[in-house]
């Protein structure tokens, strides 16, 4: 997909994603922040916090931070979303 800035992929992953998924256990997560972390003429490298909160028998009410890493790179028609990498719980 294209996108005309860094903060156009930010505004669109966030516009996205604003109504939220639900796991397999139930657990309902939302975008907490979406970040332009850093950016140079032809790269960028953007942050999305999600906040996930809910219930599992086995070990009862959770609520977590997990955050996912995008870096996007500039072509002539504009930005592109490079690789998507999961980093994991805070």
């Amino acid at each position: 997909m294209l996108y005309q800035s860094p903060a156009d992929f930010c505004a669109r992953y966030a516009e996205a994603h604003s109504n939220g998924k639900v796991d397999e256990f139930g657990g309902e997560s939302s975008v907490d922040t979406v970040t332009v972390v850093s950016e140079a003429p032809d790269t960028a490298r953007v942050d999305a916090l999600w906040y996930t909160y809910g219930h599992d028998p086995d070990s009862g009410f959770y609520d977590v931070f997990e955050r996912t890493a995008f870096v996007l790179v500039k072509r002539q028609d504009g930005w592109h979303l490079h690789s998507e990498e999961n980093l994991g719980y805070e």
